[in-house]
């Protein structure tokens, strides 16, 4: 098969773990991170700063996201302060960014 070089702008990032509820026992979360697609080179200017964390690579690529609740089972419409919130999780920052990079990356195929 051929390979189409498209410039492709969106990259939709799947998200899926666990965390602990109010008991310690691990619950199950799924959701969708929309997010701009950047190239290698631009991938390679943010890992090469050191002054821009994890935190601000996340705001910096989503633009929305999907299968995101409140406590009710509500949708929780993004905004900077939700996306904050969800950040703010420990490990979470790092498990999107390796979510990203997983999604974004071309992959060997035998």
């Amino acid at each position: 098969m051929a390979f189409k070089l498209v410039k492709r702008n969106k990259l939709p990032v799947r998200v899926k773990g666990t965390l602990p509820d109010d008991d310690g026992k691990p619950t199950d979360f799924d959701f969708t991170l929309n997010c701009k697609r950047l190239t290698q080179d631009e991938i390679d200017a943010l890992a090469s700063d050191k002054v821009a964390p994890i935190k601000s690579f996340i705001h910096n690529v989503s633009e929305g996201w999907d299968a995101v609740i409140d406590g009710q089972g509500q949708p929780v419409p993004f905004a900077t302060e939700q996306l904050e919130e969800m950040i703010a999780i420990p490990g979470m920052p790092m498990m999107i960014l390796q979510c990203y990079l997983k999604q974004v990356s071309a992959v060997a195929k035998n």
